[in-house]
């Protein structure tokens, strides 16, 4: 397959995570959509179907079967790993940037607690400090732990990059969320106009694929949790396999535009999928490809980047708020969920198996930012599982 082939079959499985949805709710909607869908920000949510104990217990099973691979990996013929011959890193003192990042992050805390409505431009900007200054704090403690390498230290270019991805690769979902009747919704989104909440948007997503990338690097700093899922079973699957994947994931994201409660879930697993696929098949390599080898930490420990970091994200964003009735906040992107069937059990504003979904979430942030750097052509770090392991010194 010539490069200019390459790319334009990337281009096209791109397209088709933004317009199959859109298609399938076209139908449903036989061509007129409703007053108000792409209204954005969404204030409110469309109904939903209520809470379905089957639907949760087959959910709940599924998530506890994922809890117990972390667990106890033993239990799934992971073999223990015994790395030898380590030397440990130089000492060396946290970065400057840290420091900036604890005292933006800090800051936005203190104000949040607090409950403050000023600076009020500042509050309703904070999550841009928020995001980015816990990011150079995680930077920071990876700099610390790996002896004075870390993506700020070595190749800030790259941390860069991935904010701009993260733009799009963010704003994508919130295009889908119109075609699952806005799981996610922003109630205090109208204290600011809508154009300006746009902007706001685009500007604060350039933090979350950063948060994920950089806990990622945290983890390969720990040698035995590193290690944990890289000696497990060996999956090699046919290209024919791979197709009839794909297209099921394709139909998945068709179907949920035509079924929005029904196939809520897509949204979240089908762009990861089609991702994995789409790059394997162009050559270019993606985390999922170790498990080929048995080596699935790559992907255990992407996916669970954003265990961790929705768990964060959503405490501040309870935070941020004053939960009487009508909730009160300065922050515009507070948000609130509205899922289908098991909208139960909500720890901060997140309903329990909701935070699942930042699973995939995690692993999909990473096969984003190789999509985009091979699409640019960009000799990202991220291509291959040590993104921090440098040759020389001047690597």
């Amino acid at each position: 397959m010539s490069v200019t082939n390459k790319i334009a079959y990337l281009l096209a499985c791109l397209a088709a995570i933004v317009i199959l949805p859109w298609a399938g709710s076209a139908i449903h909607y036989h061509g007129l959509f409703p007053a108000g869908f792409f209204a954005y920000p969404p204030l409110t949510a469309l109904p939903k179907a209520g809470f379905n104990i089957y639907v949760f217990a087959v959910i709940a099973l599924a998530c506890l079967v994922v809890c117990c691979v972390y667990l106890f990996p033993s239990w799934f013929g992971f073999k223990k790993v015994v790395e030898t011959g380590l030397i440990p890193p130089p000492k060396v003192k946290l970065p400057f940037w840290f420091w900036l990042g604890l005292v933006s992050w800090g800051t936005v805390i203190v104000l949040l607690a607090t409950k403050d409505s000023k600076p009020v431009h500042f509050i309703h900007w904070s999550d841009f400090p928020l995001f980015w200054g816990f990011t150079l704090m995680l930077d920071g403690w990876v700099y610390v732990r790996n002896g004075g390498r870390s993506l700020i230290s070595k190749v800030p270019q790259e941390v860069v990059g991935i904010g701009v991805a993260s733009i799009s690769g963010w704003m994508i979902f919130e295009f889908l969320n119109f075609f699952v009747d806005d799981n996610w919704y922003y109630p205090k989104g109208n204290i600011i106009d809508r154009e300006e909440f746009l902007l706001y948007a685009c500007v604060i997503s350039s933090g979350l694929l950063p948060l994920a990338l950089e806990w990622y690097c945290v983890f390969k700093t720990f040698p035995k949790f590193s290690v944990r899922f890289s000696n497990g079973w060996k999956i090699k699957v046919s290209r024919t396999f791979e197709t009839v994947v794909m297209v099921m994931a394709m139909v998945g994201l068709f179907a949920s535009g035509l079924f929005p409660d029904a196939l809520f879930f897509s949204l979240w697993l089908s762009p990861p999928i089609i991702l994995t696929i789409a790059l394997h098949k162009i050559g270019v390599w993606t985390p999922v490809m170790a498990i080929r080898d048995g080596n699935w930490s790559p992907v255990l420990l992407s996916a669970l980047t954003y265990f961790v970091t929705g768990f964060m994200l959503e405490g501040q964003n309870y935070l941020s708020a004053i939960h009487t009735v009508p909730v009160w906040t300065e922050d515009p992107a507070y948000w609130q969920y509205s899922l289908p069937y098991v909208n139960v059990l909500h720890i901060f504003e997140m309903p329990l198996l909701g935070f699942w979904g930042y699973l995939p979430f995690g692993i999909y942030c990473w096969l984003w930012w190789i999509a985009i750097a091979t699409l640019l052509n960009i000799p990202a770090r991220f291509l291959s599982e040590n993104p921090l392991k440098f040759e020389t010194s001047g690597s």
